[in-house]
């Protein structure tokens, strides 16, 4: 059955089905399910009209104008990398700071606009527009280094524990 017929057949059916009291209601459904093929609890949805149910969305989806792109995403990064590529949770709220520090020093040059622009961006925002430059870095960059009690651990070294403490013993 064609979309088109199943619509036709929902313009007929509807206002009995509205009408019907359970016992009705019940029967139309067997009906229009077994001559659509749609689920029951779908069909009860197509005939109650709740909503549009079927293709909401048409195919179009809403599309945003960009707002950051060119210098504003430029000195965005500049401003990035001078903070060491912290997060964008991090960065947002130090910004204006950052902005009145780096073109106190000459390090950052920015129009007004760009400026404003920065000054209002979401940190979701920078996420958005320091995407393309974090697929191309490095990722895993870490300062953590690894212990040296445990390289250095022999023999005499051993674990002691008292009580809830657990601590490191040196036996010499």
């Amino acid at each position: 059955m064609s979309l088109k017929s199943k619509r036709e057949l929902k313009e007929v059916v509807q206002p009995r089905y509205l009408k019907a009291n359970k016992a009705e209601k019940q029967k139309i459904l067997d009906e229009f399910t077994s001559a659509t093929g749609y689920h029951r609890k779908h069909a009860i949805r197509v005939l109650k009209n709740q909503g549009q149910v079927q293709n909401h969305h048409k195919g179009k989806r809403k599309s945003y104008k960009t707002i950051y792109r060119g210098e504003v995403v430029q000195a965005l990064e500049q401003i990035w990398e001078i903070y060491g590529r912290i997060c964008s949770k991090r960065l947002q709220p130090f910004l204006p700071e950052a902005i009145k520090v780096l073109e106190r020093c000459e390090e950052i040059e920015l129009s007004k606009d760009t400026k404003e622009l920065l000054l209002k961006i979401s940190s979701a925002s920078i996420d958005r527009c320091l995407h393309p430059i974090r697929i191309k870095s490095l990722h895993g960059l870490s300062t953590t280094k690894p212990g040296s009690l445990l390289k250095k651990a022999n023999s005499s070294t051993y674990l002691h524990r008292v009580g809830r403490r657990t601590t490191w013993v040196h036996g010499n």
